[in-house]
């Protein structure tokens, strides 16, 4: 009987705790949908995919974004293996005039994002410089850690990133971006 309640227990704490990480992605994502770095999807919140795994392609839109920097409506195709057709072209080709990208032959639009590179990108695009470090992930790391951007504590630079991961990151580099606790009412 005590392992079953001791289960349940688990399993209620481990669903608490997945709610609130939820509710605050959901909160993320509805900020920076606001601000127009990303679509708005507050109405059905499931659409913003908050637990896939982002690409390339769609990173580079919510950093160009975030950033504010001019993306025009033409691309001249500067990478071999995106079209010049693909939506994604001209926020590839607005990232490598930024010097955000590295001008390489090919773009690779469909590999997905580690959140190191997804970090990198954030603090490139919010106009902030690594920390000092012989490690350049170690200094987006300490730097996002020390704006409040990330959490502190262990950083797995090779994990991908998730989309609500990212918007995460993204809402919290704003200085009036706050959670919002939600309300529970207990009272019979």
């Amino acid at each position: 009987m005590k392992k079953i309640l001791s289960i349940f227990i688990l399993t209620l704490l481990l669903s608490l705790e997945w709610f609130a990480y939820t509710q605050h992605n959901i909160q993320s994502a509805n900020f920076i949908a606001q601000k127009w770095i990303i679509n708005d999807n507050s109405v059905s919140p499931l659409e913003y995919n908050l637990d896939f795994k982002i690409t390339r392609r769609e990173m580079l839109k919510v950093m160009m974004n975030l950033s504010g920097d001019s993306v025009t409506d033409t691309c001249v195709w500067a990478f071999s293996d995106i079209s010049s057709s693909d939506w994604g072209c001209k926020y590839a080709e607005a990232a490598l005039t930024q010097w955000y990208i590295a001008g390489n032959d090919t773009f690779r639009p469909d590999d997905n994002v580690t959140q190191i590179e997804a970090l990198k990108m954030t603090i490139q695009a919010i106009g902030m410089e690594r920390d000092s470090n012989d490690d350049w992930r170690a200094g987006y790391v300490s730097k996002a850690q020390s704006e409040d951007i990330v959490d502190t504590g262990y950083f797995n630079y090779d994990l991908n990133a998730t989309r609500g991961w990212i918007f995460s990151s993204a809402a919290r580099s704003y200085s009036d971006f706050t959670y919002e606790t939600p309300e529970t009412n207990l009272d019979p």
